[in-house]
């Protein structure tokens, strides 16, 4: 019986000592999206039509503001409006409040509305060779191979990042022109 108790004694010491043990932070997020180090980011507040989840309607959600922060929580970049504006489109330049570019890796965006926070997550990669890095896929864009991008919501706002449109030959060398060159 004496046995038994120290053997009990002896599972339950492993046991909370196992339980105390803490799982290692993930080395990446479950989903992202992906630009090039001193790449323009855009974003916006998407407010989903009401009317696919409920009969009520929809919330006046306002802007009071956007950051940018490390996923340890740390603000890199912020931008606060005076007054509560209507959802709209914004460019981070990937900056940090002093105006340096920031270094490659995970940050949050995250934007301040009336009714709560909404964030999505982007990563930034340092920009190597490209054409190494997109052939054979440069038709379809290097980022698909490096973006697990978040899930939208059919009921509440999201904040939805792509690219900037940008006039800038491709890194490639392809170049598609339609019209005139006049």
């Amino acid at each position: 019986m004496k046995q038994i108790a120290v053997l009990l004694g002896i599972l339950g010491a492993f046991g909370i000592l196992g339980a105390a043990q803490c799982c290692p932070p993930p080395a990446e997020p479950p989903c992202y999206t992906a630009f090039w180090q001193g790449e323009d980011i855009c974003f916006e507040l998407v407010v989903p039509f009401w009317g696919w989840c409920c009969c009520c309607p929809a919330p006046q959600v306002q802007v009071t503001g956007w950051r940018v922060i490390t996923l340890e929580g740390n603000v890199i970049y912020q931008e606060t409006f005076a007054t509560p504006t209507v959802p709209g489109k914004w460019v981070w330049k990937q900056v940090d409040a002093l105006g340096n570019p920031v270094p490659p890796g995970f940050y949050k965006i995250v934007v301040s509305t009336t009714s709560g926070e909404y964030e999505n997550t982007v990563k930034i990669v340092a920009r190597s060779d490209c054409c190494t890095c997109c052939f054979p896929f440069f038709f379809l864009g290097c980022f698909g191979l490096w973006s697990k991008p978040c899930g939208i919501s059919w009921c509440e706002p999201y904040v939805k990042l792509y690219r900037c449109p940008s006039c800038v030959a491709p890194c490639c060398g392809i170049t598609i022109y339609l019209g005139s060159s006049e």
